[in-house]
């Protein structure tokens, strides 16, 4: 019994001497292997449902069938010219909409004359869908490659104005009146206190508004688009090509996947001072 209790202080004893690091290593570890077993749940479950005999391969092709499509439309080309056309767009479109969404909504936040002028202008706008604005952008702009940017843009720039916003906002008031007592600037402290501070927001609206990219590139490359992924769930769409359109929305999400996972690591590099992650 006595050796039961030492045994149990030492088991103890070494979790509380675990570092930080050590932890956090542990934790991210069982992260990993449990998103691991919930995909691969999922991918069971599927394999098993497209395999049954009275399964319907037209509409659910088994996994198989997509990866030998995948492979097949990865070595004849046709999805690497597909992934590069599609993710310029999005690269393009967000790069514009999130510097501009940063660079307005960080003022927005800050200053409050700025606030005042264009805060209305951006709530008149945030709760309309960007795929509304298709339409119209077809209209003033064509059915050219500048549209299919443009609407990217719009999906970016107010999912990401909104954290920006609100990252300047939560600025705590014992900060900026501390500088502003050591003599600080109203400019200094907007560049030195608040930026920092709301990084941890903007990293966060960066992330949603990638994903929003994402989600409206396939509505724009509809717009009279020849090449793209979202062209490709198309033509499979107009073939009855399911595999075919799972390939397009795989591959969809692995992208999508891996730049929220650079940029989720960029923000901890960044932010790690700060328990907004």
């Amino acid at each position: 019994m006595t050796e039961q209790v030492l045994g149990g202080t030492d088991r103890l004893s070494r979790r509380v001497a675990a570092s930080p690091a050590q932890i956090a290593t542990r934790e991210r570890r069982l992260k990993v292997l449990v998103g691991t077993i919930s995909l691969g749940s999922v991918a069971l479950l599927y394999t098993f449902i497209s395999n049954l005999p009275t399964a319907n391969a037209i509409l659910t092709p088994p996994p198989q069938l997509i990866f030998s499509t995948f492979v097949e439309k990865l070595l004849d080309g046709t999805l690497l010219t597909a992934t590069w056309a599609s993710l310029q767009r999005v690269l393009i479109g967000y790069l514009i909409g999130t510097s501009l969404a940063i660079l307005l909504g960080t003022l927005m936040g800050w200053f409050k004359y700025v606030e005042y002028v264009f805060d209305p202008i951006v709530e008149c706008l945030r709760p309309i869908p960007p795929l509304a604005y298709i339409p119209l952008v077809i209209l003033w702009f064509g059915i050219g490659e500048f549209s299919r940017i443009f609407i990217i843009v719009a999906a970016s720039f107010l999912t990401c104005i909104v954290n920006a916003y609100s990252g300047m906002k939560q600025v705590p008031k014992v900060y900026v009146e501390a500088s502003q007592t050591l003599g600080a600037s109203p400019l200094t402290v907007f560049r030195t206190v608040a930026l920092p501070y709301s990084i941890p927001f903007i990293f966060a609206g960066m992330r949603v508004a990638m994903a929003a990219s994402w989600t409206t590139l396939v509505a724009a490359e509809l717009v009279a688009a020849q090449s793209g992924l979202g062209f490709m769930l198309q033509s499979g769409r107009r073939f009855f090509d399911t595999s075919l359109v799972m390939t397009g929305i795989i591959m969809i999400g692995i992208l999508a996947f891996s730049m929220d996972r650079i940029f989720r690591n960029i923000q901890q590099r960044i932010g790690q001072w700060s328990e907004v992650q």
